[in-house]
């Protein structure tokens, strides 16, 4: 029993086991062929380059292009703006020997772009330093320079480019133009004339010769050609004699009138036209008794004057004056009685300065 039991197992058994092997090893060789097919199918062959439907950069963009030993505006800020504004795609402009340079000059500051061995320069004010405000206009100014908008062409380079609206942008509004007219002061409305005077008074019919020296006070009031003026004078006392009584004389010339001006650039003629008003005192030195005789006299002035302006506020002045009295007071003495009058004219001079106010 034991015998035929071994002769089945080695004449029927071991022949379905070597069978079964078989057909395991073929699917494990022929699941391993075809997944080295695959593999092989995926690696393109040797030498072949694959296919590129659009332009790949890496991440970190383009190498450095703008360069400057500066702080406002910073060349990483400047480079990033450039590269926000600018498509990907046209990163190839910086192949061709694009440079930027910033330059910082305090109050303003320059960009000059490179580009194919030319450069072209642009110079910004800038007073409040703002650098956020520098690194946008630098960008800008670079997109426009290698990018124009005028269908693609290239920018026209010059050694001393002049500002154009197509590829420079505008200067910020808060700097002021240069050029700028401003509105000239208006003329002072009053002025304020001091002067020092002579004055002489030539002997005519019974008045004496006389002469003094002293000050005048004159007030002009309008901006136009024609003004008004007020003026008091004082004078030394003059010394006379006539008939053989020595005398003094005492006068303060008051006047009122109106002024007739005419403009030369810096120069100003002026010609004065008033109502004289002048108090008198007359005393006699050699008598032995003197008495002081109080008089007012009545006349015209006529006054011509030249004035140099340094500034809207000050001018010296010189000028030429005569005081007309028609019926002067007379002059007499105990006994001989009435011995004369004081003068008619009076010609003098006067220099001094004027203030607006």
């Amino acid at each position: 029993m034991a015998i035929v039991g071994l002769s089945r197992f080695h004449s029927g058994y071991p022949v379905p086991v070597r069978t079964a092997m078989r057909v395991r090893l073929q699917r494990l060789l022929f699941a391993h062929v075809l997944g080295l097919c695959a593999a092989v199918c995926a690696v393109p062959a040797h030498g072949q380059v694959p296919e590129k439907h659009e332009l790949s950069l890496p991440a970190s963009g383009p190498p450095p292009f703008v360069f400057g030993n500066v702080e406002c505006p910073d060349p990483k800020t400047v480079q990033q703006a450039v590269l926000n504004l600018i498509p990907p795609e046209r990163y190839t402009l910086f192949e061709r020997g694009v440079r930027v340079e910033l330059e910082d000059m305090g109050e303003s500051y320059r960009v000059t772009v490179w580009k194919d061995g030319a450069s072209v320069k642009k110079s910004y004010a800038d007073p409040v330093r703002e650098c956020d405000g520098r690194a946008r206009f630098a960008a800008v100014f670079t997109v426009l320079t290698l990018m124009p908008p005028e269908l693609g062409l290239e920018p026209v380079v010059e050694d001393e480019p002049k500002p154009s609206p197509a590829t420079i942008p505008a200067v910020p509004a808060a700097v002021a133009s240069p050029t700028a007219k401003r509105t000239p002061p208006r003329p002072s409305l009053v002025h304020l004339e001091l002067s020092a005077l002579y004055a002489s008074a030539p002997a005519i019919l019974e008045a004496p010769a006389m002469h003094t020296f002293g000050g005048e006070l004159r007030v002009a009031v309008g901006r136009g050609a024609l003004s008004g003026t007020l003026s008091v004078a004082a004078n030394t006392r003059s010394q006379f004699e006539l008939d053989g009584v020595q005398g003094e004389l005492s006068r303060l010339p008051i006047t009122a009138g109106v002024r007739l001006r005419n403009e030369f650039d810096s120069w100003s003629l002026s010609t004065d036209l008033g109502l004289l008003v002048v108090p008198e005192r007359v005393r006699a030195t050699n008598l032995l008794t003197t008495h002081t005789l109080h008089s007012v006299d009545l006349g015209l002035r006529f006054g011509v004057q030249l004035a140099r302006r340094f500034g809207p506020r000050f001018a010296p002045f010189v000028g030429t004056f005569a005081w007309f009295s028609p019926a002067p007071s007379e002059l007499s003495a105990l006994p001989q009685g009435v011995i004369g009058n004081v003068p008619y004219v009076w010609l003098g001079g006067a220099a001094g300065v004027s203030f607006g106010l």
